[in-house]
C-alpha cells in the first residue's frame, strides 16, 4: 500500500508541517506543493494571488498584536499555505540590500516572521482535533535515546488525559519504559533552581503537564522553521527567486520605512535604544561651529545641549530624538543611562559631569574617508602602499584592504560590482596588477564569512599589520578607531548585537 503524501492527505501535511526535522527534502517539498496548489485555479497558476498573500503575511508579521493573536486564532488556516507564505516572506527579507551581508540571527524581522509562523502553527495544531497529532509530536519531544535493542517498540505517548486526582489540568501519559529525563518537569522558581516536581507517577506511567508540552514544542518549532526555510531556498530556481524579489514590494517598503524613520530596533536583533541618542549627538557635534564642541573632547551637558538645540536634522527620527532632549539636565540623564556605550565617557568635573563622545570606539584622531585612497592617511596603510609598489600583496594585505572597504558607510548599499570596480581602480596603480587575477581575488574575499559574520578588518595589534606599523605610541590613529566604519562593525566586536542563538 502506497503511503499517503502531504500533497493529497491533510493529516500527512500537518505531520510534516509540525515535525519537519523528522522528514527529508522530498516530503517537505510535497508540503510546499500542497501550499502552492492553493494558487492554481482550473489548471492556471495565479502568481498575483500568491504575491498578495505573501505580502499580507510578511507585513503582518511586523505587528506584535497580529503575532500574539495568531496563537489564539490562526492567521493562515492551512499548514501547506502557512509553510509557503512564511518561508517566502523570510526569503524576501533576506534578499533586502540592507541584509546582504548580515547573518540571519541578527535580523529581527526574520524572528518576527518565525514567531507568527510558530504561533499560527500552535493554533492550527490545537484546532486539528483528536490529540493524535500531539501524541506524534510527544514521540519526538519525550522519547529516550535508543538503547542496545533500538528504540522503544511501543508508543511513547499513550494518551492525553484529564487526571482529577492530580489537579484541574491535562496530562500526557508516558509509560515509564519509554520515558526520558525530559519528562521530569519542575515548577519554575525565582532563584532559577528546580522547584516542585510537576510530573506525576501512576500505574507505571509518568503524567507530564500539557503546559510543558506546549513550551517544549514552541522551542522545537522555532528550530524546525530553519529547516523549512533551507529547503524552500534550495527548491527555488534562479528565475523563481528573481521573479519573487523583483515583484515583491510591500515587505521591502516596510523595512525601508523602519530604516528611514530610525526604528533600527525593528530590524536588528537586540538593538540598543541608546544608539539613536549617541548617533544624533555625534551628528549635532559635527554640525556645530568649529571650536564650540568637538568629538573626542570633554564637554558639559550645557555645551552639548546647545549643540543639539542648534542642530536641524532632516530625518524625522533624528528630530524626534532632539525634541526629547528638553534641557541640559534631560540630556545628562539620557547620557547617564548610556554610560556603558562604547563611544561615551563620563567623568566628574568638580560638582558636574563632563561627557566625551567619540566618533568611533577609541579616542584617537578621526579620518574622513570620501574615497578609498583616503585610507592611505593611516601610516600603516601608507607603508603597505609603498611595499605594494615593489611586491605583490600577500593574501592578508588584500583581505584587510577588502574588509576595510566592506565596512565603510558609503559602500553599505553598493552592489558588489561597484565595490570591485573601485578597488580595481586603486590596485591598478601597482605594477603587478592583473585585472582578471585581482577581480577573482577581490570577489573571493567578499564571498568569505566567519560563522556567518562579515569579517572585520585587522586591528593595530594584529601581527600582519605590525609589519607596517610605525608604533602605536607614536601613531595618532588606529584602524578600528580612526576610520568611519559602520556602527554594526563595533557592535560585532563587542558582541552586543545578538544573544548567541542561531536563527
Amino acid at each position: 500500500m502506497t503511503q499517503s503524501t502531504p500533497v493529497e492527505d491533510e493529516r500527512a501535511a500537518y505531520r510534516v508541517a509540525t515535525l519537519p526535522p523528522e522528514y527529508g527534502t522530498t516530503r517537505i517539498n510535497q508540503l510546499f506543493t500542497r501550499g502552492y496548489n492553493r494558487y492554481i485555479v482550473d489548471g492556471e497558476e495565479q502568481p498575483g494571488d500568491l504575491l498578495t498573500d505573501l505580502e499580507r503575511f510578511g507585513t503582518a508579521a511586523f505587528k506584535e498584536d497580529v503575532r500574539a493573536n495568531a496563537a489564539e486564532k490562526p492567521f493562515v488556516d492551512k499548514p501547506g499555505i502557512l509553510a509557503v507564505l512564511a518561508t517566502l516572506s523570510a526569503i524576501c527579507v533576506k534578499a533586502h540590500p540592507k541584509f546582504e551581508h548580515a547573518p540571519p540571527r541578527k535580523i529581527q524581522v526574520l524572528y518576527d516572521i518565525r514567531e507568527l509562523y510558530v504561533n499560527n502553527l500552535a493554533s492550527l495544531l490545537r484546532e486539528f482535533g483528536d490529540g493524535s497529532l500531539q501524541q506524534d509530536i510527544a514521540e519526538v519531544l519525550y522519547a529516550k535515546d535508543p538503547g542496545e535493542d533500538g528504540p522503544h517498540p511501543g508508543r511513547v505517548c499513550t494518551g492525553i488525559k484529564e487526571m482529577p486526582k492530580f489537579g484541574d489540568r491535562l496530562y500526557l501519559e508516558i509509560p515509564m519504559a519509554a520515558a526520558s529525563r525530559k519528562c521530569l518537569v519542575h515548577a519554575e522558581t525565582e532563584t532559577g533552581e528546580a522547584g516542585e516536581l510537576l510530573t506525576r507517577v501512576e500505574n507505571n506511567c509518568l503524567y507530564v503537564p500539557v503546559g510543558d508540552f506546549d513550551t517544549k514544542y514552541r522551542e522545537y518549532a522555532r528550530r524546525a522553521f530553519k529547516k523549512l526555510l533551507r529547503v524552500q531556498e534550495e527548491n527555488l530556481s534562479e528565475d523563481q527567486l528573481t521573479w519573487l524579489t523583483t515583484n515583491e514590494s510591500a515587505i521591502t517598503e516596510r523595512i525601508d520605512r523602519f530604516i528611514e524613520t530610525g526604528h533600527h530596533e525593528r530590524i536588528w536583533r537586540d538593538w540598543n535604544p541608546g544608539e539613536r541618542t549617541i548617533r544624533v549627538l555625534r551628528d549635532a557635534i559635527r554640525d556645530a561651529p568649529d571650536e564650540v564642541v568637538s568629538l573626542g573632547e570633554s564637554h558639559s551637558a550645557k555645551e552639548l545641549f546647545e549643540a543639539v538645540e542648534s542642530y536641524d536634522p532632516e530625518a524625522d527620527w533624528k528630530r524626534d530624538v532632539c525634541n526629547r532632549i528638553s534641557s541640559p539636565r534631560s540630556l545628562g540623564n539620557l547620557l547617564a543611562s548610556q554610560r556603558d556605550h562604547r563611544c561615551l565617557t563620563i567623568r566628574e568635573h568638580g560638582n558636574t559631569n563632563h561627557y566625551r563622545v567619540q566618533g568611533s570606539s577609541r579616542g584617537v584622531q578621526s579620518i574622513d574617508v570620501e574615497t578609498i585612497e583616503d585610507l592611505f592617511e593611516l601610516p600603516c596603510m601608507a607603508n603597505m602602499a609603498e611595499r605594494l609598489h615593489e611586491k605583490k600583496p600577500v593574501r592578508k594585505d588584500l583581505y584587510n584592504f577588502a574588509r576595510m572597504v566592506m565596512w565603510l558607510p558609503q559602500y553599505q548599499d553598493s552592489d558588489l560590482e561597484t565595490i570591485v570596480a573601485d578597488l580595481k581602480g586603486v590596485f591598478s596603480r601597482w605594477p603587478w596588477y592583473d585585472e582578471q587575477v585581482t577581480d577573482y581575488q577581490i570577489r573571493y574575499e567578499f564571498s568569505n564569512t566567519i560563522g556567518g559574520d562579515t569579517p572585520v578588518p585587522m586591528n593595530c595589534d594584529n601581527d600582519d599589520m605590525q609589519r607596517y606599523c610605525i608604533g602605536q605610541e607614536q601613531c595618532p590613529y588606529s584602524i578600528w578607531g580612526s576610520l568611519p566604519f559602520l556602527d554594526e562593525m563595533y557592535d560585532q566586536l563587542s558582541g552586543t548585537e545578538g544573544n548567541g542563538n542561531e536563527f
